[in-house]
């Protein structure tokens, strides 16, 4: 375990951070760096925009929400029984089991809060530090990932001691260009690809849903094995009452070989983009922003951040990059078993601090066996804590 004055509990030297993009990933990210530093958010929209409907946030997130003062009911998102009446009894007790609940939200209600969290008063929320300033209208086109330059469209360069790329497209002189690509310029298959399956979108009032259904058969019963040939003789009928539906093709971003340059790191979609096929997308990105933890201590300089960011690396690409391939592995036909193996592997993550005294027990033990493990994960806990305190 880090020392009793770990880094949560210290006062650190205020960086100036730049995000950019107001994408979930970038606002928790904001909220959980903003007590401690200076925090500009770069939004190429002209307002806050949070495209699509529905987003499910495994346990592995929900726990990071509840850690900064998420507001479920500011959120509405609630749990209901088949009566209507609000419930937190479920098949699986997903609190005790993983942590915390398994929710859904609207896509621009999960967004608010956390643009909420990053910009409330302190007063409000009862932390320490400055609110997050938003630039609206800032569309980022460039990076420079030594300097800690962030170059808009507009001509200005913005200069920070940390970068967090939460955003992929920029525009430059009317040419595409990847803001991922300025991080990782070398860095081959980078692009997006196709990930082989659609998805067609489109939304029902309660009353066409009723329609399109009708009654729903016993066989059904989300505890029990169902048959497919029940559910489709109901998807034309489901379709036909949809308006304006829309087709989602499903791309993947392969797993990167780094997520950091310098002084910069990617967050989100920018570093790892995934099917849906596991609802990950939106879990991953809040669980990005928790190990940026590494940047609380006493003493966090400009100078340190390369440093903390290598941690960052090392211990979040190798899990997000896991998950990344499981999304892929469950598009096709597997087990009840298999699929319950992926998700308990995706909604189990301890933080940043355990992550690191694992990885550090798993590397060593490997050559010395469990006495020094313990010892490595003990150094690297302190390691980590030692450069936050500038020792």
């Amino acid at each position: 375990m880090p020392p009793t004055n770990s880094p949560n509990n210290l006062k650190t030297t205020p960086l100036n951070i730049a995000i950019i993009g107001s994408g979930i990933s970038g606002l928790l990210a904001a909220r959980i760096l903003r007590p401690q530093h200076n925090v500009t958010i770069y939004e190429r929209h002209s307002h806050a925009v949070e495209t699509g409907a529905a987003i499910n946030i495994g346990p592995n997130g929900i726990v990071i929400l509840d850690s900064v003062g998420f507001d479920r009911r500011r959120a509405r998102t609630l749990t209901y029984n088949k009566a209507g009446a609000i419930t937190t009894d479920t098949v699986i007790d997903y609190e005790r089991e993983f942590g915390a609940d398994w929710l859904f939200f609207h896509r621009s209600d999960l967004h608010n809060e956390p643009l909420r969290l990053a910009t409330a008063p302190s007063a409000e929320l009862g932390v320490e530090g400055v609110p997050t300033k938003v630039r609206f209208g800032a569309k980022a086109v460039g990076v420079d990932v030594e300097a800690g330059e962030v170059r808009l469209a507009r001509g200005d360069v913005v200069r920070a001691d940390l970068v967090v790329v939460n955003r992929q497209r920029a525009a430059a002189d009317g040419i595409k260009s990847t803001l991922r690509e300025s991080v990782l310029p070398c860095t081959p298959n980078s692009t997006p690809i196709p990930a082989g399956s659609s998805v067609f979108r489109f939304t029902l009032t309660r009353a066409q849903v009723h329609a399109a259904l009708g009654h729903i058969p016993d066989k059904l019963d989300r505890t029990q094995p169902g048959c497919i040939t029940t559910v489709l003789p109901s998807t034309p009928r489901s379709a036909g009452a949809a308006h304006s539906p829309r087709v989602w093709n499903v791309h993947r971003t392969p797993p990167l070989p780094s997520y950091i340059n310098g002084r910069t790191v990617l967050i989100g979609d920018a570093a790892h983009a995934m099917p849906p096929h596991q609802g990950q997308g939106g879990t991953q990105a809040i669980e990005d922003a928790e190990p940026l933890r590494v940047c609380f201590g006493d003493h966090v300089t400009s100078g340190a951040v390369p440093a903390l960011l290598r941690d960052f690396d090392r211990v979040r690409r190798p899990r997000a990059s896991k998950i990344q391939v499981n999304n892929v592995q469950a598009k096709g036909r597997r087990s009840a078993a298999e699929i319950h193996r992926f998700l308990r592997f995706n909604w189990t993550f301890a933080g940043i601090w355990e992550e690191v005294r694992n990885l550090e027990m798993s590397q060593a033990g490997a050559v010395g066996g469990a006495a020094a493990g313990v010892e490595a994960a003990q150094r690297g806990v302190y390691r980590l804590w030692l450069i936050q305190v500038g020792w």
